[in-house]
């Protein structure tokens, strides 16, 4: 099979920067959400009636939606971390594959003889990829060199 030959294709910087900037955003979320029930808050006081209910539950419903959105942000920006480590090990697993190929055509008829009679002894394979961590998303590994 030739599905080694191909580099993988993806945007290792791009991905762990979307990643960066989605949990800043999700911050940002939280610390409106914080100023806005402060502003509630504050805002209740002395405030009663119909019209003082439909607030408290509009609000309610406001402060619920941006923790889900937060959370959301959050959830997308570590999808995105697992996304940059998936395409990193599949890019090593290429490159590893290549690389005992490689060895494989340059091996002479006497190392093929005691291959046949000894086995042929593959390289260690590449370490797998720690997930890079929020807030910093820093890249974890570097593609592996042979």
């Amino acid at each position: 099979m030739k599905g080694n030959t191909a580099d993988v294709v993806f945007d290792y910087q791009g991905a762990l920067s979307l990643a960066r900037r989605l949990w800043a955003l999700a911050d940002e979320v939280a610390h409106v959400g914080g100023q806005r029930r402060e502003l509630v808050d504050s805002a209740r006081t002395n405030f009663t009636g119909a019209y003082s209910d439909q607030f408290s539950s509009r609000m309610g419903v406001e402060g619920t939606n941006l923790t889900n959105v937060g959370r959301g942000l959050r959830n997308d920006a570590m999808a995105l971390a697992w996304m940059w480590k998936a395409a990193m090990e599949e890019e090593n697993r290429r490159l590893y594959a290549r690389h005992v190929d490689d060895m494989k055509n340059h091996r002479n008829l006497l190392q093929s003889i005691g291959d046949f009679f000894t086995g042929f002894h593959y390289p260690p394979e590449p370490d797998p990829v720690p997930l890079p961590q929020p807030p910093g998303f820093a890249p974890t590994a570097e593609h592996v060199h042979y």
